[in-house]
């Protein structure tokens, strides 16, 4: 694949020769990055409750990603990086741009709520982020908040979500620039600006861009069972651009824009839908979130945000001539609009949370319908909108040793009528250092457009997936030592999967349509912690669970009972080292124990050192001792492999 460089990052290169680099530290209660290890600050969160929390008030168990750890990312891919959190497995069908998913405690890709600076990015027609298409490198920090949301953000935020924060800009100009060159000839540049003015009017700006250019490896396994073989490597290219602007024309007066564009254009082998022969295509995808905001001290006690936000996602899917058969293209071009007010009014010490949303949906295609009885698959246009109107109230409170939060929301959806969710938690700190805390919670996942209406397997009748969430938790915190035990129970009824038994009219009778036919349990135990011993810094996590397909009585595909992770790191003048482990439990795939997946431990190092003030090199390598294994059955994954960079930032 050949590397072409945007004009954008072409001009932000020129200037300088990396990103951010540093060893300062930044302390989550609840999850603590080797590289920002615990020191006395407390993190500000805000995916908890839509208002800044200090992250040892915040109640529901959760991850902080700060920008350290993604600066040591190197060539590692946003869902390899969130591999490495606690509570968080993943699966994936190859290298960085092929199709993957996340998984937070037991609960699928289309149940967790993916927002980029508080726009979703889901996919209406079949749910989910498209997490490839996702790029890390212009990434500030992550958020990522367990078990069921939909009180706050409304649908799908069964297993919780994950709030992606793009830079944003602070105090004098900064240029910061890297590039980086390791295995499968992959090589990523990067560049960003960031600053802002001085006065009664301040301006805040930020740009950054990055591009990735991979050759990749054969993703197809040996194993493979959907009839395709091992063949040549297949790579991607993604080019990505991220920015925002503010002014704070007075005092407790905002306004602003933010956007980010990405470009994935991806090579994956795959079967011919017209004579089943196999072939490399195409697949190229587009995402881009756009949002106005303005932010207003409206008195003392109110503080009001209104934001308008779009997001469009398209998809192109090019399968070149094949057999008898001419090439064709399959399209999918989704959108959404979402409009928000959002209220807090202080009473005193508590605080109370006025939402209204509005939500408009549409998807477009053209593409081969697979639904189909005839052969071959004939090209089938389709399009569909719904709009979804929310209203929700919350109460915060705090009282001495107590914190309790309190939430409702209804969510009335074209097509299934209203879904009523609500949330209730408690925390107590016995001392400074210990806390509990105790959470109930209900979700919900909304059908997507395919679920209800795709022709030969959409079904009008199917209702939103629910769940029923508990969660209790004890907490110690100390600057240099803390630790988190964590257990959870999370009932969801309603799953939507494939079934051949009153299907509607016109259904493919060989597929089946889309039903809510069984039920799930997920129980388990996390336990987490991190360290400070003068310059080592040490953290880890294990979760034990049982996710449970209560219709079959098996455990849910793709999921693990047992995963973590350890690291380490030692800082020594100029030199920053570290070493993780990254582990996991067997896995069975589409087939049950016919496609069952072994455990894996993989160990991955970095290293950074200070060549001068602003000038530095760095270096990762991933999967240390090659292990061979796969995130989805009959697929390779990355062997091991290095990435060696040179990183500017101007401190």
């Amino acid at each position: 694949m050949k590397q072409q460089f945007s004009s954008t990052l072409s001009a932000l290169l020129c200037a300088g020769l990396t990103i951010l680099s540093g060893t300062a530290y930044s302390q989550n209660n609840s999850n603590v990055s080797v590289a920002a290890a615990p020191n006395q600050m407390n993190p500000i969160i805000v995916t908890a409750t839509r208002t800044p929390t200090k992250a040892s008030d915040v109640l529901a168990d959760n991850v902080y990603i700060g920008p350290e750890e993604i600066q040591q990312a190197g060539q590692t891919t946003l869902v390899e990086l969130l591999q490495k959190q606690k509570g968080v497995t993943i699966s994936s069908y190859g290298g960085g741009g092929s199709n993957s998913s996340v998984f937070l405690r037991g609960t699928t890709n289309n149940q967790t709520l993916v927002l980029i600076d508080g726009v979703r990015v889901d996919d209406s027609f079949s749910g989910g982020a498209n997490w490839s298409v996702i790029p890390l490198n212009v990434i500030d920090h992550i958020e990522i908040i367990f078990g069921p949301q939909s009180s706050l953000y409304g649908a799908d935020a069964i297993g919780g979500v994950i709030q992606i924060f793009t830079k944003r800009g602070e105090g004098p100009p900064k240029l910061n620039a890297s590039v980086g060159y390791g295995t499968y000839g992959t090589s990523i540049s990067e560049a960003s600006i960031n600053g802002s003015t001085t006065g009664d009017q301040k301006i805040s700006y930020s740009l950054a861009a990055s591009q990735t250019l991979s050759m990749g490896f054969n993703t197809i396994a040996s194993n493979n069972k959907d009839g395709i073989t091992p063949g040549n490597r297949t790579g991607y290219v993604q080019d990505s651009a991220t920015g925002r602007v503010s002014q704070e024309w007075q005092k407790g007066q905002e306004f602003g824009l933010q956007f980010l564009q990405s470009r994935l254009n991806n090579q994956l082998p795959a079967l011919n839908g017209q004579d089943g022969l196999q072939q490399v295509q195409n697949q190229i995808s587009q995402l881009g979130t756009y949002s106005l905001y303005s932010k207003n001290q409206v008195t003392d006690a109110w503080k009001s945000l209104l934001q308008a936000s779009a997001q469009t996602s398209n998809a192109l899917t090019h399968s070149p001539t094949s057999g008898d058969y001419s090439a064709y293209d399959s399209t999918l071009n989704q959108r959404q609009n979402i409009y928000t007010w959002q209220n807090d009014i202080s009473l005193g010490k508590d605080l109370l949370q006025v939402l209204a949303e509005r939500r408009t949906q549409t998807v477009s295609s053209s593409q081969l319908n697979y639904n189909s009885t005839e052969f071959p698959f004939p090209l089938l246009g389709f399009n569909q909108s719904r709009n979804t109107n929310s209203g929700a109230l919350a109460y915060q409170l705090k009282r001495e040793s107590n914190i309790a939060n309190f939430s409702i929301r209804n969510d009335s959806i074209t097509g299934y009528g209203p879904q009523t969710t609500g949330s209730a938690a408690y925390g107590y700190f016995f001392t400074k250092e210990w806390r509990a805390n105790i959470n109930y919670g209900t979700g919900f996942r909304a059908p997507t457009f395919n679920d209800l209406y795709y022709p030969g397997y959409g079904n009008p009748a199917v209702q939103a997936e629910k769940s029923k969430n508990t969660e209790a938790g004890l907490h110690f915190e100390k600057s240099t030592l803390e630790g988190h035990i964590v257990v959870f129970s999370n009932s969801i009824s309603n799953l939507i999967q494939v079934s051949k038994a009153n299907c509607p009219a016109g259904t493919n009778p060989y597929t089946g349509c889309a039903s809510n036919v069984s039920s799930a349990n997920i129980t388990g135990l996390t336990l987490s912690g991190a360290s400070q011993i003068n310059s080592l810094n040490l953290k880890g996590s294990f979760t034990q669970q049982n996710p449970v397909n209560q219709g079959s009585d098996t455990t849910l595909i793709k999921q693990a009972k047992q995963y973590g992770n350890i690291a380490a790191e030692y800082i020594y003048a100029k030199v920053t080292a570290g070493v993780g482990a990254t582990f996991s439990g067997r896995r069975n795939d589409y087939l049950g124990d016919a496609s069952g997946m072994g455990g894996y431990t993989i160990f991955n190092l970095y290293a950074n050192y200070d060549v001068a003030k602003d000038l530095s090199l760095f270096a990762r390598w991933n999967n240390v001792f090659n292990k061979d294994y796969q995130l989805s059955y009959g697929y390779n994954t990355p062997g091991s492999n290095a990435f060696v960079g040179l990183r500017y930032a101007m401190k």
